[in-house]
């Protein structure tokens, strides 16, 4: 069977997914199917994963479309470009044409479904990883009754409704699909995504992150690491840190970067936060280290997000093996899988997270994060089922 895979970004360069497509891609091929990959092309001679070389020019084959990122802040520039790398992605598609087609999530999902539907005639199986415009107005950005939000909403609910199979990453988001779109509940497969398994964190002698950082006497460490930006509520961790700037053994590393960075260090200088350290965006291949070397990672979300996005951390998080705590809206489906194994939930409330925090380093409450990244998280079973839903599709 031939699999055409269109991938929203490049394996010219490490993004969020880089790892999710990646052992999708290898799964299918290992299950004997030709797997045709379209992507972007930033660089002048594309890059791809070491674990692809034996498979290039064989069972895959790749298609390139050279394409010139936008400014982050023009986002009619950055649709209209988005629009025009997924025509020219149907028209290889319809060159070339596959048995099956994996879309991975994008704004402008409605076009290549409606390509596959109607001209291809091709089944199409639609990965939804981050759900909009639902973020943007759970974030505050955009009202529903804005002319953008209506069209945007409709636009996706066309994707939704037309696409043969829809996958996603959680059940809060399954249940935004079924609710907010009237897409029928069992059409929608929950699919949680995994970590990087091939990455493993060094002893804290040999820890990368804790060599560039290390940590003092008796110093309790309290990690967020992803982006800084509207959605992801960093906002509460720098509150929460105001409240324990006597509890001088412990200390708040915020990792990244985004549009939000200058206002939370404008926020921690102006509340005198020197318990508070910000630190830059790390290379990927040490994301195992940075999770490592926290004594407990926050995981933190602007409210109602949760049913919009799960933060793509939280599989890397666990496999660090370090206590975790998030901060999402309580009653979720999330908040109720992760109860079990012991990771807290505070929500959006500071005096909840020190209570956590403290409770964390007295040792109250021990993650078993182990049990839940298998049930949930693994890589393996996760694969299979992916590749079992496009092996599906009719």
């Amino acid at each position: 069977m031939k699999v055409a895979v269109v991938s929203i970004g490049s394996f010219d360069t490490q993004y969020s997914d880089y790892h999710i497509m990646r052992d999708i891609i290898l799964g299918l091929l290992e299950r004997g199917h030709e797997v045709n990959l379209i992507q972007k092309q930033y660089l002048e001679t594309p890059q791809y994963p070491q674990q692809f070389e034996k498979y290039l020019k064989g069972q895959l084959q790749v298609q390139n479309i050279r394409f010139e990122k936008k400014a982050k802040a023009d986002l009619k520039a950055r649709y209209l470009a988005d629009l025009s790398y997924y025509k020219q992605a149907c028209t290889l598609m319809k060159k070339d044409k596959p048995d099956k087609i994996f879309l991975q999530s994008n704004n402008t999902a409605f076009f290549t479904v409606f390509y596959a539907k109607h001209i291809l005639r091709c089944p199409i199986l639609y990965n939804e990883q981050d759900i909009f415009p639902e973020n943007a107005f759970f974030a505050g950005i955009l009202s529903e009754s804005s002319p953008v939000y209506k069209v945007a909403h409709a636009l996706q609910k066309y994707a939704y409704k037309n696409a043969t199979a829809l996958s996603t990453i959680s059940d809060d988001m399954k249940s935004t699909i079924v609710t907010r779109y009237s897409i029928p509940a069992d059409k929608v497969q929950v699919i949680y995504n995994w970590g990087h398994e091939e990455l493993k964190a060094h002893s804290d002698e040999e820890n990368v992150f804790l060599k560039k950082y290390p940590k003092k006497s008796g110093e309790f460490r309290v990690v967020y690491a992803g982006n800084l930006g509207k959605m992801q509520n960093v906002e509460l961790i720098l509150e929460t840190a105001a409240l324990m700037k006597d509890d001088q053994d412990v200390s708040f590393y915020i990792v990244g970067g985004g549009v939000n960075e200058e206002q939370l260090k404008t926020f921690a200088k102006e509340k005198e936060l020197n318990n508070v350290i910000f630190v830059g965006m790390q290379p990927p291949e040490e994301v195992a280290d940075l999770y490592a070397a926290a004594d407990v990672n926050v995981i933190p979300l602007q409210k109602g997000l949760i049913y919009a996005a799960l933060p793509s951390k939280t599989a890397d998080c666990l496999i660090a093996g370090k206590p975790i705590i998030t901060c999402v809206d309580n009653g979720t489906a999330v908040e109720k899988i992760i109860r079990p194994y012991g990771i807290v939930n505070t929500g959006a409330d500071e005096k909840r997270l020190k209570t956590a925090i403290l409770n964390a380093k007295e040792k109250a409450g021990l993650c078993e994060t182990k049990g839940l990244l298998e049930k949930y998280f693994s890589l393996k079973p996760n694969v299979a089922s992916h590749c079992q839903m496009i092996e599906m599709m009719k």
